[in-house]
């Protein structure tokens, strides 16, 4: 005896594609670190250009890039530094929250 045959069901729907997602805003946390960085590749740089060209230039002008580049690390850490403390904040918001 022929094995019964399965009737098949209708159509199947096509399956949605699921709606284009915005781009992810950056946080504020994300903003800040990368003014923090930016800020350190200024730095960097500076102090990169005194060393290649430190015999061509005078005690004088060195010690001005060297002043500007700890000047913009000052920068660079302070933001670094809110950032970390607000964040700790939130976070000790957040574990007093849910024990007490």
């Amino acid at each position: 005896m022929p094995a019964p045959t399965k009737k098949k069901s209708a159509a199947k729907k096509p399956a949605k594609k699921p709606a284009p997602k915005a781009p992810a805003k950056t946080s504020r946390e994300e903003k800040l670190a990368a003014e923090a960085l930016k800020i350190v590749d200024q730095a960097a740089s500076l102090l990169r250009s005194g060393i290649r060209t430190g015999a061509q230039e005078t005690e004088k002008s060195r010690l001005a890039a060297r002043k500007k580049a700890h000047s913009l690390l000052t920068s660079a850490s302070g933001k670094l530094s809110g950032l970390v403390a607000d964040t700790s904040s939130v976070l000790h918001k957040a574990i007093s929250k849910t024990l007490g």
